[in-house]
Protein backbone atom coordinates (compact mmCIF):
# COMPACT_ATOMS: atom_id res chain seq x y z
CA UNK A 1 0.00 0.00 0.00
CA UNK A 2 2.72 2.35 0.78
CA UNK A 3 4.69 1.63 -2.30
CA UNK A 4 1.28 2.31 -3.97
CA UNK A 5 0.99 5.88 -2.20
CA UNK A 6 4.53 6.92 -3.15
CA UNK A 7 3.79 5.67 -6.66
CA UNK A 8 0.99 7.77 -6.93
CA UNK A 9 2.39 11.25 -5.00
CA UNK A 10 4.37 12.05 -7.24
CA UNK A 11 1.16 13.74 -9.07
CA UNK A 12 1.82 16.09 -6.34
CA UNK A 13 5.49 16.11 -5.21
CA UNK A 14 7.17 19.16 -6.09
CA UNK A 15 10.04 17.56 -7.47
CA UNK A 16 7.72 16.78 -10.33
CA UNK A 17 6.92 20.32 -10.72
CA UNK A 18 9.66 21.15 -10.81
CA UNK A 19 11.00 19.16 -13.62
CA UNK A 20 8.25 20.04 -15.42
CA UNK A 21 9.53 23.44 -15.24
CA UNK A 22 13.07 22.89 -16.01
CA UNK A 23 11.62 20.26 -18.96
CA UNK A 24 9.78 24.27 -20.30
CA UNK A 25 12.61 25.78 -19.91
CA UNK A 26 14.72 24.05 -21.78
CA UNK A 27 13.26 24.75 -25.20
CA UNK A 28 14.58 28.57 -24.84
CA UNK A 29 17.41 27.70 -23.00
CA UNK A 30 18.37 24.99 -25.76
CA UNK A 31 17.91 27.19 -28.60
CA UNK A 32 19.25 30.21 -27.05
CA UNK A 33 22.71 28.47 -25.57
CA UNK A 34 23.36 26.27 -29.32
CA UNK A 35 22.65 29.16 -31.46
CA UNK A 36 25.16 31.05 -29.30
CA UNK A 37 27.83 28.53 -28.72
CA UNK A 38 27.88 27.16 -32.58
CA UNK A 39 27.82 30.59 -34.30
CA UNK A 40 30.34 32.27 -32.49
CA UNK A 41 32.74 29.13 -32.59
CA UNK A 42 32.65 28.88 -36.28
CA UNK A 43 32.69 32.80 -36.66
CA UNK A 44 36.35 32.77 -34.44
CA UNK A 45 37.33 29.88 -36.36
CA UNK A 46 36.46 31.31 -40.09
CA UNK A 47 38.20 34.63 -38.80
CA UNK A 48 41.13 33.24 -37.48
CA UNK A 49 43.17 33.38 -40.46
CA UNK A 50 42.75 37.44 -40.40
CA UNK A 51 43.16 37.28 -36.38
CA UNK A 52 40.32 38.83 -35.64
CA UNK A 53 38.99 35.14 -34.78
CA UNK A 54 41.51 34.74 -32.20
CA UNK A 55 39.46 37.27 -29.74
CA UNK A 56 36.16 35.91 -30.50
CA UNK A 57 37.18 32.57 -29.77
CA UNK A 58 38.93 33.32 -26.30
CA UNK A 59 35.80 35.34 -25.45
CA UNK A 60 33.61 32.45 -26.63
CA UNK A 61 35.19 30.31 -24.25
CA UNK A 62 35.28 32.73 -21.39
CA UNK A 63 31.25 32.86 -22.06
CA UNK A 64 30.99 29.12 -21.92
CA UNK A 65 31.70 29.53 -17.90
CA UNK A 66 29.03 32.22 -17.39
CA UNK A 67 26.23 29.61 -19.52
CA UNK A 68 27.56 26.62 -17.19
CA UNK A 69 27.06 29.12 -14.32
CA UNK A 70 23.20 29.72 -15.22
CA UNK A 71 22.66 25.90 -15.99
CA UNK A 72 24.19 24.50 -13.02
CA UNK A 73 22.36 27.04 -11.14
CA UNK A 74 18.70 25.91 -12.95
CA UNK A 75 20.10 22.29 -12.69
CA UNK A 76 20.29 22.65 -8.52
CA UNK A 77 17.42 24.46 -7.91
CA UNK A 78 15.08 22.47 -10.46
CA UNK A 79 16.64 19.00 -10.45
CA UNK A 80 17.93 19.06 -6.87
CA UNK A 81 20.99 18.61 -7.92
CA UNK A 82 24.33 19.58 -5.78
CA UNK A 83 26.49 20.59 -8.93
CA UNK A 84 29.88 21.67 -7.29
CA UNK A 85 32.05 25.06 -8.86
CA UNK A 86 34.49 23.92 -11.18
CA UNK A 87 38.22 24.67 -10.48
CA UNK A 88 39.33 28.05 -11.62
CA UNK A 89 41.04 28.44 -14.75
CA UNK A 90 44.63 26.87 -14.58
CA UNK A 91 47.26 29.40 -15.71
CA UNK A 92 49.52 28.43 -18.37
CA UNK A 93 53.14 27.52 -17.59
CA UNK A 94 55.18 30.74 -17.66
CA UNK A 95 52.53 32.93 -17.02
CA UNK A 96 53.90 33.96 -13.40
CA UNK A 97 57.51 35.38 -15.07
CA UNK A 98 55.15 36.50 -18.38
CA UNK A 99 56.58 40.84 -19.00
CA UNK A 100 54.67 43.38 -20.46
CA UNK A 101 50.96 43.27 -21.62
CA UNK A 102 51.20 41.79 -24.60
CA UNK A 103 52.53 38.70 -22.81
CA UNK A 104 50.08 38.59 -20.18
CA UNK A 105 47.01 38.64 -22.50
CA UNK A 106 49.16 35.69 -24.72
CA UNK A 107 49.09 33.47 -21.42
CA UNK A 108 45.78 34.45 -20.33
CA UNK A 109 43.94 33.74 -23.49
CA UNK A 110 45.76 31.00 -24.48
CA UNK A 111 44.37 29.44 -20.41
CA UNK A 112 41.04 30.02 -21.98
CA UNK A 113 40.97 28.06 -24.92
CA UNK A 114 42.83 24.98 -22.41
CA UNK A 115 39.91 25.28 -19.91
CA UNK A 116 38.54 21.93 -20.56
CA UNK A 117 35.25 22.93 -18.00
CA UNK A 118 34.44 25.52 -20.75
CA UNK A 119 34.97 23.12 -23.73
CA UNK A 120 32.53 20.62 -21.24
CA UNK A 121 29.99 23.16 -20.97
CA UNK A 122 29.97 23.61 -24.95
CA UNK A 123 29.32 19.94 -25.31
CA UNK A 124 26.28 20.66 -22.90
CA UNK A 125 24.81 23.32 -24.82
CA UNK A 126 25.04 20.73 -27.94
CA UNK A 127 23.43 18.23 -26.05
CA UNK A 128 20.86 21.32 -24.55
CA UNK A 129 20.03 21.83 -28.06
CA UNK A 130 18.84 18.54 -28.73
CA UNK A 131 17.20 17.72 -25.37
CA UNK A 132 15.73 20.59 -24.61
CA UNK A 133 12.88 20.34 -27.76
CA UNK A 134 12.00 17.08 -26.92
CA UNK A 135 12.11 17.70 -22.89
CA UNK A 136 9.25 21.02 -24.01
CA UNK A 137 7.29 18.58 -26.18
CA UNK A 138 7.57 15.95 -23.55
CA UNK A 139 6.25 18.34 -20.71
CA UNK A 140 3.41 19.94 -22.84
CA UNK A 141 1.99 16.70 -23.52
CA UNK A 142 2.42 15.31 -20.30
CA UNK A 143 0.44 18.22 -19.15
CA UNK A 144 -2.33 18.58 -21.84
CA UNK A 145 -3.42 15.27 -22.45
CA UNK A 146 -4.63 14.57 -18.76
CA UNK A 147 -5.65 17.91 -18.37
CA UNK A 148 -7.80 17.39 -21.77
CA UNK A 149 -9.53 14.15 -20.60
CA UNK A 150 -10.18 15.16 -17.24
CA UNK A 151 -11.83 18.83 -18.24
CA UNK A 152 -13.84 16.38 -21.04
CA UNK A 153 -15.17 14.19 -18.08
CA UNK A 154 -15.75 17.51 -15.96
CA UNK A 155 -17.55 19.57 -18.87
CA UNK A 156 -19.85 16.45 -19.68
CA UNK A 157 -21.08 16.02 -15.77
CA UNK A 158 -21.55 20.15 -15.18
CA UNK A 159 -23.69 19.68 -18.49
CA UNK A 160 -25.61 16.41 -17.61
CA UNK A 161 -27.02 18.08 -14.12
CA UNK A 162 -28.28 21.31 -15.83
CA UNK A 163 -25.07 23.96 -14.77
CA UNK A 164 -24.56 24.93 -18.47
CA UNK A 165 -25.85 23.34 -21.79
CA UNK A 166 -23.61 22.01 -25.11
CA UNK A 167 -24.90 21.62 -27.84
CA UNK A 168 -23.84 21.26 -31.40
CA UNK A 169 -26.18 22.17 -34.34
CA UNK A 170 -29.02 22.62 -31.89
CA UNK A 171 -28.42 19.13 -30.84
CA UNK A 172 -27.34 18.25 -27.20
CA UNK A 173 -23.49 17.51 -27.26
CA UNK A 174 -23.49 14.75 -25.39
CA UNK A 175 -26.90 13.12 -26.35
CA UNK A 176 -30.13 12.42 -23.92
CA UNK A 177 -28.91 10.10 -21.56
CA UNK A 178 -28.55 10.33 -18.12
CA UNK A 179 -25.63 11.49 -16.87
CA UNK A 180 -25.18 8.54 -14.54
CA UNK A 181 -25.80 5.96 -17.65
CA UNK A 182 -23.19 7.07 -19.48
CA UNK A 183 -20.10 4.93 -19.81
CA UNK A 184 -17.61 8.09 -20.73
CA UNK A 185 -17.84 9.10 -17.19
CA UNK A 186 -16.79 5.98 -15.30
CA UNK A 187 -13.85 5.54 -18.44
CA UNK A 188 -12.71 9.34 -18.40
CA UNK A 189 -11.87 9.81 -14.76
CA UNK A 190 -9.99 7.02 -14.03
CA UNK A 191 -8.53 7.27 -17.26
CA UNK A 192 -7.54 10.97 -16.94
CA UNK A 193 -5.58 9.93 -13.16
CA UNK A 194 -3.87 7.09 -14.89
CA UNK A 195 -2.92 9.62 -17.30
CA UNK A 196 -1.68 12.25 -14.87
CA UNK A 197 -0.06 9.73 -12.82
CA UNK A 198 1.95 8.65 -15.76
CA UNK A 199 2.57 11.96 -17.59
CA UNK A 200 4.12 12.56 -13.96
CA UNK A 201 6.64 9.71 -13.79
CA UNK A 202 7.04 10.41 -17.45
CA UNK A 203 8.51 14.19 -16.56
CA UNK A 204 10.51 12.64 -13.93
CA UNK A 205 12.43 10.15 -15.92
CA UNK A 206 12.76 12.49 -18.76
CA UNK A 207 14.32 14.92 -16.65
CA UNK A 208 16.66 12.67 -14.72
CA UNK A 209 17.93 11.79 -18.05
CA UNK A 210 19.65 15.41 -18.09
CA UNK A 211 21.30 14.83 -14.83
CA UNK A 212 24.42 12.43 -15.37
CA UNK A 213 25.38 14.86 -18.71
CA UNK A 214 24.77 17.70 -16.33
CA UNK A 215 26.83 15.99 -13.51
CA UNK A 216 29.68 15.58 -15.83
CA UNK A 217 29.34 18.74 -18.21
CA UNK A 218 28.68 21.55 -15.68
CA UNK A 219 30.72 20.20 -12.56
CA UNK A 220 34.31 19.30 -11.73
CA UNK A 221 35.08 15.92 -13.79
CA UNK A 222 35.99 13.07 -12.43
CA UNK A 223 39.40 12.99 -12.95
CA UNK A 224 39.20 16.71 -11.21
CA UNK A 225 37.44 15.17 -8.01
CA UNK A 226 39.93 12.55 -7.99
CA UNK A 227 42.94 14.87 -7.90
CA UNK A 228 40.98 17.18 -5.25
CA UNK A 229 40.96 14.02 -2.95
CA UNK A 230 44.28 12.79 -3.70
CA UNK A 231 45.65 16.57 -3.08
CA UNK A 232 43.33 16.45 0.69
CA UNK A 233 45.26 13.39 1.06
CA UNK A 234 48.31 14.10 0.60
CA UNK A 235 47.86 17.30 3.11
CA UNK A 236 46.88 15.10 5.68
CA UNK A 237 49.44 13.19 5.64
CA UNK A 238 51.73 16.15 5.28
CA UNK A 239 50.08 17.30 8.59
CA UNK A 240 50.62 14.31 10.76
CA UNK A 241 54.19 13.78 9.37
CA UNK A 242 55.02 17.63 10.60
CA UNK A 243 53.09 17.05 13.47
CA UNK A 244 55.38 13.75 14.25
CA UNK A 245 58.13 15.86 13.47
CA UNK A 246 56.94 18.59 16.10
CA UNK A 247 56.26 15.95 18.83
CA UNK A 248 59.48 13.85 18.59
CA UNK A 249 62.29 16.23 17.79
CA UNK A 250 61.62 19.24 19.30
CA UNK A 251 59.64 17.87 22.19
CA UNK A 252 62.61 15.60 23.17
CA UNK A 253 65.22 18.67 23.14
CA UNK A 254 62.49 21.25 25.74
CA UNK A 255 62.33 17.99 27.59
CA UNK A 256 66.09 17.63 27.95
CA UNK A 257 66.48 21.43 28.24
CA UNK A 258 64.11 21.54 31.34
CA UNK A 259 66.12 18.42 32.54
CA UNK A 260 69.14 20.79 32.35
CA UNK A 261 67.83 23.81 34.06
CA UNK A 262 65.98 22.11 36.70
CA UNK A 263 69.55 20.13 37.58
CA UNK A 264 71.43 23.53 36.98
CA UNK A 265 69.18 25.68 39.16
CA UNK A 266 69.45 22.73 41.82
CA UNK A 267 73.46 22.79 41.95
CA UNK A 268 73.76 26.45 41.13
CA UNK A 269 75.40 27.63 44.45
CA UNK A 270 76.97 24.17 45.44
CA UNK A 271 78.30 23.04 42.16
CA UNK A 272 78.91 26.87 39.54
CA UNK A 273 81.07 24.90 37.03
CA UNK A 274 78.12 22.22 36.29
CA UNK A 275 75.76 25.30 36.66
CA UNK A 276 77.41 26.93 33.53
CA UNK A 277 77.65 23.79 31.50
CA UNK A 278 74.24 23.16 32.36
CA UNK A 279 73.71 27.05 30.60
CA UNK A 280 76.15 25.66 27.75
CA UNK A 281 74.13 22.75 27.15
CA UNK A 282 70.97 24.51 26.85
CA UNK A 283 72.19 27.19 24.96
CA UNK A 284 73.16 24.27 22.49
CA UNK A 285 70.30 22.59 22.54
CA UNK A 286 67.99 26.31 21.67
CA UNK A 287 70.24 26.11 18.80
CA UNK A 288 69.56 22.92 17.65
CA UNK A 289 65.88 23.32 18.10
CA UNK A 290 66.02 26.47 16.41
CA UNK A 291 67.52 25.05 13.32
CA UNK A 292 64.77 21.85 13.70
CA UNK A 293 62.29 24.52 13.78
CA UNK A 294 63.68 26.00 10.66
CA UNK A 295 63.63 22.20 8.84
CA UNK A 296 60.30 21.71 9.83
CA UNK A 297 59.31 25.25 8.30
CA UNK A 298 61.08 24.90 5.17
CA UNK A 299 58.88 21.82 4.70
CA UNK A 300 55.92 23.19 5.02
CA UNK A 301 56.60 25.91 2.68
CA UNK A 302 58.19 23.17 -0.18
CA UNK A 303 61.85 24.01 0.23
CA UNK A 304 61.75 26.31 -2.33
CA UNK A 305 64.69 28.31 -0.74
CA UNK A 306 66.04 25.47 1.22
CA UNK A 307 67.95 21.81 1.15
CA UNK A 308 66.05 19.82 3.46
CA UNK A 309 68.55 17.59 5.70
CA UNK A 310 67.73 14.06 5.84
CA UNK A 311 66.02 12.72 8.68
CA UNK A 312 68.04 10.98 11.25
CA UNK A 313 68.72 7.66 11.75
CA UNK A 314 70.17 4.77 13.80
CA UNK A 315 73.45 6.92 12.75
CA UNK A 316 72.25 9.70 14.33
CA UNK A 317 71.66 6.89 17.91
CA UNK A 318 75.20 7.39 19.72
CA UNK A 319 74.95 10.97 18.87
CA UNK A 320 71.20 11.16 20.78
CA UNK A 321 72.04 8.76 23.38
CA UNK A 322 75.57 11.28 24.32
CA UNK A 323 73.41 14.18 24.74
CA UNK A 324 70.82 12.59 26.76
CA UNK A 325 73.48 11.32 29.11
CA UNK A 326 74.71 15.04 29.15
CA UNK A 327 71.31 16.05 30.21
CA UNK A 328 71.38 13.59 33.24
CA UNK A 329 70.11 10.45 31.95
CA UNK A 330 71.93 7.57 33.53
CA UNK A 331 71.59 5.19 30.05
CA UNK A 332 73.57 1.91 29.34
CA UNK A 333 72.86 1.07 25.63
CA UNK A 334 73.46 -1.47 23.48
CA UNK A 335 73.65 -0.25 19.47
CA UNK A 336 73.46 -2.78 16.81
CA UNK A 337 70.96 -2.15 13.72
CA UNK A 338 73.08 -3.67 11.00
CA UNK A 339 70.98 -3.81 8.21
CA UNK A 340 68.15 -0.95 9.01
CA UNK A 341 68.28 1.51 6.41
CA UNK A 342 65.66 3.90 4.83
CA UNK A 343 62.41 3.73 7.01
CA UNK A 344 63.13 1.39 9.18
CA UNK A 345 65.91 3.27 10.59
CA UNK A 346 64.14 6.71 10.91
CA UNK A 347 61.87 4.60 12.90
CA UNK A 348 64.26 3.16 15.15
CA UNK A 349 65.26 6.51 15.99
CA UNK A 350 62.09 7.57 16.59
CA UNK A 351 61.20 4.90 19.09
CA UNK A 352 64.50 5.25 20.89
CA UNK A 353 64.19 9.29 21.24
CA UNK A 354 60.14 9.03 22.07
CA UNK A 355 61.31 6.32 24.73
CA UNK A 356 64.09 8.56 26.24
CA UNK A 357 62.22 11.62 26.60
CA UNK A 358 59.08 9.95 28.31
CA UNK A 359 61.90 8.47 30.71
CA UNK A 360 63.59 11.86 31.42
CA UNK A 361 59.78 12.92 31.82
CA UNK A 362 58.06 10.28 34.12
CA UNK A 363 61.36 8.85 36.13
CA UNK A 364 63.58 11.63 35.87
CA UNK A 365 67.29 10.39 37.05
CA UNK A 366 66.54 6.28 36.78
CA UNK A 367 68.54 4.48 34.98
CA UNK A 368 67.34 3.91 31.37
CA UNK A 369 68.18 0.55 29.11
CA UNK A 370 68.48 0.87 25.58
CA UNK A 371 68.89 -2.29 23.39
CA UNK A 372 69.06 -1.73 19.09
CA UNK A 373 69.98 -5.37 18.00
CA UNK A 374 68.67 -7.31 14.86
CA UNK A 375 66.70 -10.28 15.83
CA UNK A 376 66.50 -12.22 12.64
CA UNK A 377 64.91 -10.36 9.37
CA UNK A 378 64.29 -7.57 12.35
CA UNK A 379 65.45 -5.28 14.35
CA UNK A 380 64.66 -4.90 17.70
CA UNK A 381 64.00 -2.16 20.04
CA UNK A 382 63.89 -2.38 24.00
CA UNK A 383 63.87 1.11 26.25
CA UNK A 384 62.93 -0.09 29.81
CA UNK A 385 63.29 2.60 32.76
CA UNK A 386 61.76 1.95 36.54
CA UNK A 387 58.71 3.32 36.67
CA UNK A 388 59.04 7.01 38.76
CA UNK A 389 56.06 8.52 40.91
CA UNK A 390 52.43 7.38 40.61
CA UNK A 391 51.79 9.91 38.85
CA UNK A 392 54.08 9.41 36.21
CA UNK A 393 52.90 5.63 36.29
CA UNK A 394 49.84 6.52 35.47
CA UNK A 395 50.98 9.03 32.83
CA UNK A 396 52.55 6.36 31.26
CA UNK A 397 50.00 3.71 31.37
CA UNK A 398 47.92 6.12 29.58
CA UNK A 399 50.71 6.54 26.92
CA UNK A 400 50.61 2.73 26.60
CA UNK A 401 47.02 2.72 26.15
CA UNK A 402 47.63 4.32 23.05
CA UNK A 403 45.94 7.90 24.50
CA UNK A 404 49.77 9.08 24.71
CA UNK A 405 50.00 11.19 20.98
CA UNK A 406 53.92 10.12 20.75
CA UNK A 407 53.49 6.22 21.56
CA UNK A 408 50.83 6.31 19.39
CA UNK A 409 52.37 8.11 16.40
CA UNK A 410 55.01 5.53 16.66
CA UNK A 411 53.09 2.97 16.75
CA UNK A 412 51.05 3.90 13.83
CA UNK A 413 54.79 3.93 12.03
CA UNK A 414 55.97 0.64 13.01
CA UNK A 415 52.43 -0.79 12.01
CA UNK A 416 52.96 0.89 8.47
CA UNK A 417 56.77 -0.40 8.62
CA UNK A 418 54.90 -4.50 9.05
CA UNK A 419 56.18 -4.53 12.46
CA UNK A 420 54.07 -3.33 15.84
CA UNK A 421 55.17 -1.77 18.94
CA UNK A 422 54.61 -2.63 22.68
CA UNK A 423 54.64 0.01 25.28
CA UNK A 424 53.42 -1.02 29.06
CA UNK A 425 54.62 -2.96 32.22
CA UNK A 426 58.28 -4.40 32.05
CA UNK A 427 59.31 -6.90 34.47
CA UNK A 428 60.13 -5.57 37.80
CA UNK A 429 57.84 -3.17 38.08
CA UNK A 430 59.84 -1.31 35.02
CA UNK A 431 58.46 0.54 31.75
CA UNK A 432 59.51 -0.82 29.17
CA UNK A 433 58.53 -0.13 25.12
CA UNK A 434 59.09 -3.19 22.80
CA UNK A 435 59.66 -3.01 18.93
CA UNK A 436 59.98 -5.46 16.33
CA UNK A 437 60.52 -3.73 12.56
CA UNK A 438 61.30 -5.94 9.74
CA UNK A 439 64.52 -4.84 7.69
CA UNK A 440 62.39 -6.59 4.55
CA UNK A 441 58.60 -7.11 3.37
CA UNK A 442 57.59 -8.92 6.39
CA UNK A 443 58.46 -10.87 9.39
CA UNK A 444 58.81 -14.58 9.70
CA UNK A 445 59.20 -16.61 12.13
CA UNK A 446 63.29 -17.03 12.31
CA UNK A 447 63.56 -14.90 15.21
CA UNK A 448 65.69 -15.92 18.41
CA UNK A 449 62.82 -17.79 20.95
CA UNK A 450 64.44 -16.22 23.74
CA UNK A 451 64.83 -12.65 22.62
CA UNK A 452 62.52 -10.04 24.39
CA UNK A 453 61.22 -9.83 21.29
CA UNK A 454 59.41 -12.83 20.73
CA UNK A 455 56.17 -12.14 22.01
CA UNK A 456 55.68 -9.32 19.62
CA UNK A 457 56.98 -12.18 16.34
CA UNK A 458 54.07 -14.24 17.80
CA UNK A 459 51.81 -11.76 17.74
CA UNK A 460 52.30 -10.32 14.32
CA UNK A 461 52.74 -14.33 13.26
CA UNK A 462 49.07 -15.06 14.67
Amino acid sequence: MSSLRSFVSALWSGRTWKALAYLLVGLLAGVLWLSWSVTMYVTGAALVIVWIGIPILVFTQLSMRWIGAAERWQANRLLGMRIGKPEPVAPRPGADGARGVWKRTFYWGGARMHDTHAWRVFAWTVIRGVLGPIGFVVAVVAFVVPVAVLTQAMVYVLSEIGVFDISWQGEPFYGEAPWWWCPWLLLLVPLGFILAVGAAWLVRGFAAVHEPIARWALGPCREEATRRATERAQLAEERVRIDQDLHDSIGHMITMTVIQAGAGAHVFDTDPEFARQALRTIEERGRAAMGELDRIIATMRGASDHELAPLPGVEALPGLIEDSRSAGLDIRATIDAGGANGAVSRAVFSIVRESLTNAAKHAPGAPVEVTVAPDGDAIGVLVRNPRGTARAARAESTASLGRGSGLAGLRDRATLLGGTLLAGEGPGGTFEVLALLPIGTALSEDGAPDSPWAPLRERLSA
